[in-house]
């Protein structure tokens, strides 16, 4: 058994619920829903790679169940679309973020302006070259709200860009909103994806057809939507040596177990994200490598009690925070886990450990709060599940109850009802991958994002995150704490506990993957055949 990163004490047998990224309902619940109606086990393409040339990769849902268009998904699925299309930025194994199609980039004295000078020799699948026309035009489509990727860059965002101008061939010019000390930060991974000509004049296109400039382009005659994707390597790709595999073949398989088993038989080299008694499986007989990150809880889409008027009061959310007893449900149900009051994960400089113990549970504070709320007896919370609601809600059913706080479950009847959630419950439910640029989360997904459509203003917030933004070194971690303590002193989001992302390799096969420095996707580029 092979481990790449000291642990949690506990966190051997847990593995993330993570379907598609950050966004779990706007993005993930369509991942699930498309990977559970349609997946199978796999192997439904035939590569033209013998099988030592072809890197097989098994994952547990579909990656791209609404077709090619990598901007309609986030971070998570910089894993899949990666080989496809290049980025501005990528995120490195060692965490730092570094330059793709970016040769050079500046910026200006108040950190406002960024120039990007582009980088030479890059085509895309019909041939076209990167020009800053097409960067400005995928830049400009950050208005579409329906474009998960560009949630931090969509207008009145803390990492909004206002212009984007074309100062000649191969170079932009980007002017932010507010100051962003790392721009890099916002442009890269799924963010930073830049798709091609064709795709950006009919992006109706990238349902069936991906238009990248990818180091790999996608087989189509070997691919089996939301079963099998084959990828064949691009000889002529400017980075075509930093990729060891000519081919890449994903299989989704759904079921864990099988998964699971198509590591141990051999079927796939690498396979993630593992679950349950499928982890244990894996190590007995493979290697383990694991990522924690992912933050499972509420996010409080109604800070302004326009759904649920309790919750337009700020100690009723501090309430709900501190009546969940985090500890007995993590032993009962995730012994992997790590509780936690807090939407910054425990590795991040963010990450402070006397909020756990402020915030923590307490059922006599809660009661107290919901008092000066004005609900001394408690009040109603529905909350949208499609199918039967999970064990970890059962349980807060019950720990919510003994404070006087009724939490009803209200069944979907359709997906377009259990998307609609966000507008008509006060609170969602699922897990969140924070990453390596929380605040960059925070400002795409918690304040800009489909986790505030009411458009909540909190100046705490607000403060914390612009100088987060604006700021690196010591003063971003002051910042970045500032940011963690304003969003649970104001309680919009109800953390539950930290969850870790596990995937299972063939040590015989593949070298240890590694993540995307804190991030809780691979860096497939450097995986490597086993030595």
């Amino acid at each position: 058994m092979n481990r790449s990163r000291t642990r949690h004490p506990m966190a051997l047998r847990r593995p993330t619920l993570m379907r598609a990224g950050v966004a779990v309902l706007a993005t993930g619940a369509l991942t699930s829903l498309a990977a559970c109606g349609g997946g199978g086990e796999g192997g439904g393409g035939a590569s033209s790679q013998s099988p030592s040339d072809t890197l097989a990769i098994g994952l547990d849902s579909d990656p791209a169940p609404a077709g090619y268009d990598p901007l309609l998904y986030s971070d998570r699925q910089f894993e899949f679309f990666a080989p496809l299309y290049d980025a501005l930025f990528v995120t490195a194994s060692d965490g730092s973020i570094e330059p793709s199609l970016v040769a050079e980039s500046t910026n200006n004295e108040d950190n406002t302006q960024t120039t990007l000078t582009l980088r030479d020799g890059v085509t895309f699948d019909d041939g076209s070259a990167l020009t800053a026309e097409l960067v400005k035009a995928n830049l400009d489509r950050r208005s579409d709200p329906d474009l998960e990727a560009y949630g931090a860059l969509a207008e009145g965002q803390a990492a909004a860009i206002t212009d984007v101008t074309v100062q000649d061939e191969q170079t932009v010019v980007l002017t932010w909103a507010q100051p962003q000390a790392t721009p890099e930060a916002n442009l890269d991974g799924t963010t930073g994806i830049i798709v091609g000509p064709a795709g950006i004049a009919d992006p109706a296109s990238l349902e069936t057809t991906p238009d990248g400039s990818g180091a790999y382009e996608l087989d189509e005659a070997a691919t089996t939507r939301a079963s099998t994707y084959t990828l064949e390597k691009n000889a002529e790709h400017w980075n075509a040596d930093a990729w060891d595999y000519e081919g890449l073949d994903y299989r989704i398989i759904t079921d864990p177990q099988a998964l699971a088993n198509a590591l141990v038989s051999g079927q796939v080299d690498i396979a993630g994200q593992l679950k349950d008694n499928a982890i244990n499986l894996v190590e007995s007989q493979q290697s383990i490598v694991s990522q924690g990150g992912t933050i499972v809880g509420f996010p409080v889409t109604d800070k302004l009690g326009q759904t649920n008027p309790a919750f337009g009061e700020e100690a009723a959310r501090l309430a709900l925070l501190q009546a969940i007893d985090r500890e007995s449900l993590v032993n009962d149900l995730h012994p992997g886990a790590r509780p936690t009051v807090q939407l910054f994960p425990e590795e991040s400089a963010g990450f402070d450990p006397a909020l756990d113990e402020e915030f923590g549970y307490d059922p006599e504070r809660a009661r107290e709060l919901l008092a000066e709320a004005g609900y001394p007896d408690g009040f109603e919370l529905d909350i949208t599940r499609l199918g039967q609601p999970e064990e970890d809600l059962v349980a807060i059913q019950q720990q919510l109850a003994e404070v006087g706080i009724t939490l009803n479950f209200v069944a979907a009847t359709s997906t377009d009802q259990v998307f609609a959630a966000v507008r008509t419950d006060p609170v969602l439910w699922g897990p969140f991958a924070v990453g390596a640029n929380p605040e960059g989360f925070i400002a795409g997904v918690v304040y800009g994002g489909f986790m505030n459509m009411q458009g909540a203003q909190e100046p705490e917030v607000e403060q914390a995150l612009g100088a987060a933004l604006g700021s690196t070194g010591e003063a971003q971690d002051q910042a970045r704490q500032e940011l963690n303590r304003a969003l649970v002193e104001n309680g919009w989001f109800i953390p539950v506990y930290e969850d870790f992302t596990y995937y299972g390799y063939n040590a015989d096969k593949v070298a240890e993957p590694p993540f995307a420095g804190a991030n809780n996707y691979l860096v497939l580029s450097d995986v490597e055949p086993a030595v």
